[in-house]
């Protein structure tokens, strides 16, 4: 019967480590967004030129649009011939950890802090209409 589960797990990917799969986390720095990505170690790397390590890829994270800001990050990444990462390199972001990543996802989606001058209900936008402003119109 273990076989058969080993078998299934070969199409599943549920069976040993997790280790096929590199999450990366960075923020940008242009949206101020957090953004995460999965480089898969057995089939996204290609040879690399350098001395200090094996392999090689590269990343281009575009963020999500959620606040109206589309820019990208790109990440280089070198591995070592165990396809360890040996160290990365990141333009139009920074690097996170995961924990990093996590606060940074809860910063991003908490609601905007309300407004200090609507007490009354009224936003700016509802004052300037209240007072018979013509908005260019007459």
């Amino acid at each position: 019967m273990s076989f058969l589960k080993r078998i299934a797990s070969l199409f599943t990917g549920k069976a040993g480590s997790n280790s096929r799969n590199l999450s990366i986390y960075v923020l940008s720095t242009r949206c101020n967004e957090p953004l995460s990505a999965e480089v898969d170690t057995l089939n996204a790397l290609s040879g690399s030129d350098d001395s200090d390590s094996a392999y090689y890829t590269r990343k281009v994270i575009q963020g999500t649009g959620q606040k109206r800001c589309f820019a990208q990050v790109e990440v280089e990444l070198w591995f070592d011939s165990g396809r360890a990462l040996v160290r990365h390199a990141v333009s139009g972001g920074r690097w996170l950890t995961a924990d990093e990543y996590d606060a940074e996802m809860e910063r991003f989606n908490a609601p905007p802090p309300e407004d200090e001058n609507a007490q009354d209900g009224n936003t700016a936008g509802d004052k300037e209409a209240n007072t018979g402003g013509s908005g260019g119109f007459g």
